[in-house]
């Protein structure tokens, strides 16, 4: 008999997909209720008299014209949600969406990538929790294929059930899961560890233990939940590891945007205080004081986010795959098969650089792929030898990338960038000499301005030069960039998709040459630029590639 199942997402996606909308509605609220105060008080008094004639505002029209918006967004999403149905068939997960255009979507299970968990605090407080799938695909490489938002303990199930197949599906089992979906399985052989008699509910049990479930009933606890799992991580943060993380991720441009945000709202505060019509004065600077808020809140964000956003980190290696779970206001969970990664990352901040820490994050297809992913790291900051300790347990594949060395780029590069920074200097002196004459009074500035940008482009080059580097292993790729901070990518050359080279005029008469490496990732990872060497190293490259392609 066919294996076949049907179910919706929770009807509280649809909350989660309209809540922008609410949101800004709530903006453009306070906004005109803040900027025309003296009208809405009005309009309030009106109101208590039963006077209904104030509603021919031009600004409450507007206000009813986007509730209206939003109301026939709401009605619109709850149609979608009744009329998509998620189906769980024996090789495949088809998403159905039954409405006008009618529309399916068939994803096989043997292409699945990835399969993670997720949890921000709405879900938190309505017990749901997102699924979201990933695909071998490049196409899809910048969005997760994916999303699916379920009662907690029905994702953790739908997880376990899809890992098991998937497992199936790879030849590393041949039998399937058990339990979750009330199927029943078989003994195989594991093709990666060797194992023999690994059936499809031992499997699932083995990969429940992991996160510390119950491996005959999960879904009996929270996959978030901050049981004790007794050491069975190989990696766990304390709190004093995830306050030596945000310290060093700290970024300077925010603390700067910060400090300076700060200073500019207390002395518009002062002035607002010393004026004599106070209240009349702020409500009508309300709009800037907002927008002043508005970047303050974001730069201390963005330097405390690192504190709370890996809150009780902690991974392990099972068998052929990497689990990662973190977070504190939005919880995540990864599941990432090990033969899927493609590079890895090692960073430096400049406070990081400064210190000798390190952090180390991963490239494939499948995590990292939207915004909110970005960092789809692997090990918080740490000294080096702790770093290669931590992936000898977690990722022993790429652990001797640690001490790989890069050679820094030959003095001859310098030679080579007299061409791009030549345009450059052209652009700003014309730029300059355009300001000089259109300006009037401000022409003053514009040959300070344009020793500026030079001196600024001479500083970035440098750092730039300093930073770069690149070694050729017999197993490994290693580039290195960066400014004030850097970070090395390493990559094994069997990952490698193909290689450009490239020699501008100077370069070929100097000896030297510069690339790019591309991989099967996302946008932001799937090019690397390969700095300037000296000699023919490409052909090194290509042998290596060669050689392991075997």
């Amino acid at each position: 008999m066919e294996d076949k199942r049907k179910f919706r997402n929770h009807i509280s996606i649809i909350a989660e997909q309209i809540g922008g909308g609410i949101v800004a509605l709530a903006v453009f609220v306070a906004a005109m209720v803040i900027q025309d105060f003296d009208e809405f008080s009005d309009l309030a008094a009106d109101l208590s008299q039963q006077d209904l004639s104030a509603f021919s505002g031009t600004a409450v029209l507007v206000l009813l014209g986007v509730a209206a918006l939003i109301a026939v967004l709401v009605v619109n999403r709850f149609f979608v949600w009744s009329k998509t149905w998620i189906c769980l068939e024996e090789n495949a997960i088809v998403i159905e969406v039954n409405t006008v255009n009618k529309k399916k979507n068939t994803i096989s299970i043997r292409n699945i990538s990835n399969i993670n968990l997720e949890q921000n605090l709405f879900e938190m407080l309505l017990g749901t929790c997102k699924v979201k799938l990933d695909t071998n695909s490049r196409s899809t490489a910048e969005k997760t294929d994916v999303k699916i938002v379920l009662k907690k303990k029905d994702a953790e199930r739908f997880k376990q059930e899809i890992l098991a197949r998937m497992r199936e599906y790879a030849g590393e089992t041949q039998g399937q899961a058990t339990g979750a979906f009330g199927m029943s399985g078989t003994a195989g052989t594991d093709r990666l560890s060797g194992e023999a008699g690994i059936s499809g509910a031992d499997y699932c049990a083995r990969e429940s233990a992991a996160y510390g479930f119950d491996g005959q009933n999960y879904g009996a606890q929270s996959y978030m939940g901050p049981e004790d799992d007794g050491g069975n991580y190989d990696v766990r943060a304390d709190l004093g590891d995830i306050l030596q993380h945000g310290l060093f991720s700290v970024n300077l441009f925010s603390i700067l945007i910060l400090v300076g945000g700060i200073a500019a709202a207390v002395a518009a505060v002062t002035r607002l205080v010393s004026q004599p019509d106070f209240m009349q004065t702020l409500l009508s600077a309300a709009a800037a004081i907002l927008v002043v808020a508005a970047l303050v809140f974001s730069a201390l964000w963005d330097t405390v986010k690192d504190f709370v956003r890996y809150y009780d980190f902690r991974a392990k290696r099972v068998g052929s795959r990497i689990y990662i779970r973190y977070g504190l206001l939005k919880k995540v969970e990864y599941m990432i098969p090990v033969d899927k990664i493609q590079a890895l990352v090692i960073r430096q901040s400049l406070v990081a650089r400064l210190s000798r820490r390190y952090m180390a994050e991963i490239v494939n297809v499948g995590m990292g792929d939207e915004k909110e992913e970005k960092d789809s790291f692997l090990l918080l900051y740490m000294k080096k030898d702790k770093m290669e300790q931590c992936l000898s347990a977690l990722l022993p594949e790429f652990a001797g990338t640690v001490k790989q060395e890069t050679k820094r780029q030959p003095a001859s590069t310098w030679a080579a960038w007299l061409i791009p920074f030549g345009i450059y200097v052209l652009v700003v002196c014309a730029t300059a000499a355009g300001f000089a004459i259109g300006m009037g009074e401000y022409r003053m500035w514009a040959l300070p301005g344009a020793v500026a940008a030079v001196l600024l482009a001479l500083l970035f080059m440098t750092l730039s030069y300093i930073a770069a580097g690149v070694g050729i292993g017999e197993d490994f790729l290693k580039i290195s960039h960066g400014y004030f901070g850097r970070s090395y990518i390493c990559m094994r050359y069997r990952n490698i998709q193909y290689v450009e080279i490239k020699e501008n005029v100077l370069a070929r008469l100097t000896g030297i040459r510069h690339g790019k490496v591309h991989l099967l990732a996302s946008a932001g990872n799937s090019e690397h630029e390969i700095p300037y060497y000296k000699g023919r190293e490409e052909e090194r490259i290509r042998e290596y590639m060669l050689r392991r392609q075997r």
